[in-house]
């Protein structure tokens, strides 16, 4: 592909209102969406203007205004605080014995520097500084308890009868067996770091988590199978489970009654209607 010298001249607040208007957007208060679009950058704003848009025309839909852009902009952002009070709970999980071991030499807390005066392993002669799990996990990240949980080999774990203590575990958190809670840590994990990147969050594409989906009545299977819905259902799961501590329904639904623009798009979240009442 050909590239192009980029000529677009810088927009101020004030000619960025004239653009939108000219492509048929309503402004209730200029003066605030100006002092708006000082503090907001607009790349990052105009993800939610496009909802409200013709993708055919490039002309914004009968009645959309720029008031309704920014319902869903405060929506998403207060989605995110919520989600990221939920799922930091549960960021004490990550990756391999290197970074652990790092992290754990580094750590200035009581338990870490009272092992590392008094201890050792005889396990690995590699990692001999390195304590149990159920210590060194105080210390572990979300990404270092998924890399062990897809690394872990599960021959060592079989019980009779086809059983295996990982797939037990797994169902300690609601899951039907370990490949089954793996994908539902990617999905947090994913839903995570656009949170922590301050990415939109509200109708992004994310992966299915497994399982989910079997377990819902007809009302409530998923307008797309690929949205945060299905995230929203794996957070109830866990907080039934007591993994997570609030449930998570209450809080959407204030967060649906503060900003109803928001009620218009439910689909694009894969929420089915009257899930949420």
């Amino acid at each position: 592909m050909k590239s192009s010298l980029y000529s677009k001249p810088y927009k101020s607040p004030a000619d960025l209102i004239i653009k939108l208007k000219s492509q048929n957007l309503t402004f209730i208060d200029e003066q605030k969406a100006q002092a708006l679009l000082s503090s907001i950058n607009y790349f990052r704003f105009k993800i939610y203007l496009r909802p409200f848009l013709d993708a055919t025309t490039k002309i914004y839909k009968p009645h959309s205004s720029f008031e309704d852009a920014y319902c869903l902009y405060c929506f998403d952002t207060e989605l995110k605080n919520v989600l990221f009070a939920l799922i930091s709970d549960k960021q004490k999980i990550n990756s391999i014995r290197v970074a652990l071991r790092n992290e754990f030499l580094r750590s200035k807390d009581d338990f870490a520097l009272h092992y590392k005066d008094k201890y050792i392993n005889e396990v690995s002669n590699d990692f001999k500084e390195m304590p149990p799990f159920w210590i060194i996990s105080e210390l572990s990240t979300f990404g270092n308890i998924l890399a062990i949980c897809e690394s872990i080999d599960k021959k060592p774990f079989v019980l009779p009868h086809n059983q295996n203590v990982l797939d037990n575990l797994a169902r300690e958190f609601g899951a039907k067996n370990l490949k089954e809670l793996n994908s539902w840590l990617k999905l947090i994990r994913d839903v995570r770091n656009r949170v922590a990147h301050h990415s939109r969050v509200w109708n992004c594409n994310y992966r299915e988590p497994l399982g989910i989906r079997q377990r819902l009545n007809p009302s409530e299977q998923p307008s797309q199978p690929n949205k945060i819905y299905l995230f929203f259902i794996v957070l109830e799961i866990l907080h039934t489970n007591a993994v997570i501590k609030t449930p998570l329904k209450p809080m959407l639904k204030e967060l649906f009654n503060t900003h109803p623009v928001v009620n218009g798009f439910l689909d694009s979240m894969g929420i089915p209607s009257g899930w949420i009442v």
